[in-house]
């Protein structure tokens, strides 16, 4: 593989996974995230009769939205659900590999250009 071939898809597998997690901060968030955790959840795992939705907010790491909520008690915050964290990975790995991509290229170019220089 060439070292601006390689360089180019690095740079690709970055952007595209950046695409991909600005589409699905707009999906966990669309009409305000405070609404979604409302109508979508993710919701408290036991039920409680007096549980009231403080806020609702976008979680990175796993990507997922986070629900705040209140109870008699307690303040619990829930993140996500079950297939959050094959979300996370199926964003994240791209990236990384284009960084490491990237990073190679970057080597590989510095090296070359030293080997003629001597």
């Amino acid at each position: 593989m060439s070292y601006g071939f390689q360089g180019l898809a690095g740079a690709a597998l970055v952007a595209a996974s950046g695409a991909l997690f600005l589409g699905v901060r707009l999906l966990y968030v669309y009409k305000g995230a405070t609404y979604k955790c409302t109508v979508e959840g993710p919701y408290l795992e036991y039920a409680q009769i007096e549980t009231q939705l403080v806020s609702g907010s976008f979680s990175a790491w796993p990507l997922a939205r986070e629900c705040t909520y209140m109870t008699a008690t307690v303040i619990e915050t829930t993140r996500g659900t079950a297939d959050t964290w094959l979300l996370t990975g199926l964003i994240y790995a791209p990236a990384l590999v284009g960084l490491l991509l990237l990073v190679i290229a970057m080597v590989r170019t510095v090296r070359s250009s030293r080997a003629q220089a001597i």
